[in-house]
């Protein structure tokens, strides 16, 4: 593999940690914990009135949760990679929210299998997720990276169009198939499929570099 897509295929392995958070915190979430040194959710701090603000201050109307359409947006207009990398966090969380604890749990396993380099495990756990969530467009791309792994490009792309046609924006998804298409031979569509990324994420690490590589020998061609 070349440099460029290897550093593509490791940005894209890095968010198998930042998609889902540990089954344990989701866990004790659910139970209404809170971290040490916060007070539980709907308890207030002790020595704050209820409903009241930090003495000087005037109480701050609470703020609607940005949308994925609002952290795309944040994303296409980020001034460097470091602000890049905190949206991508934000948008991976919501990729990685499958609504079913079972499925969560199925999802955890497969990405350590994958750490393990356990890559048939790792499908063997996403067939059942997707028997059960089969709208889940992350757990399309994680079996289609599984797939990429064992050098499977032709499952690997079936799997990353489906996660695409679930959510369009995918950059993950559409970077990896950029790299699948790439290692395949199809310049001209891992061109085109780099592009498309860049346009989503344009601090996607390599995939400047990729496109720089491949533009002068496709579009040499089509002159």
């Amino acid at each position: 593999m070349n440099p460029a897509l290897a550093r593509l295929a490791l940005a894209v392995g890095l968010c198998l940690a930042l998609t889902t958070p540990p089954i344990e915190a989701r866990a004790q979430g659910a139970r209404g914990q809170a971290p040490q040194g916060q007070a539980p959710q709907g308890q207030v701090p002790q020595g704050q009135a209820q409903g009241s603000a930090p003495q000087g201050q005037a109480p701050e109307a609470p703020r609607a949760p940005a949308t994925l359409s609002d952290l795309y947006e944040r994303l296409k207009a980020a001034a460097s990679a470091q602000e890049a990398e905190v949206v991508v966090r934000q948008i991976a969380r919501r990729w990685g929210r499958s609504g079913s604890e079972t499925s969560d749990l199925l999802m955890s396993r497969a990405r350590a299998a994958l750490g393990k380099q356990n890559a048939p495990l790792a499908v063997e756990l996403l067939d059942r997720v997707l028997a059960l969530q089969p709208g889940w467009a992350e757990a399309w791309h994680v079996r289609g990276l599984a797939f990429f792994v064992m050098q499977d490009d032709g499952r690997a792309l079936v799997d990353f169009r489906e996660a695409l046609r679930r959510e369009p924006n995918h950059f993950m998804a559409l970077g990896m198939a950029a790299a699948a298409l790439q290692r395949q031979g199809d310049e001209r569509g891992a061109l085109r499929a780099f592009r498309a990324v860049q346009e989503l994420h344009p601090h996607f690490s390599g995939v400047k570099d990729a496109i720089d590589r491949l533009a002068p020998m496709v579009d040499g061609r089509d002159a």
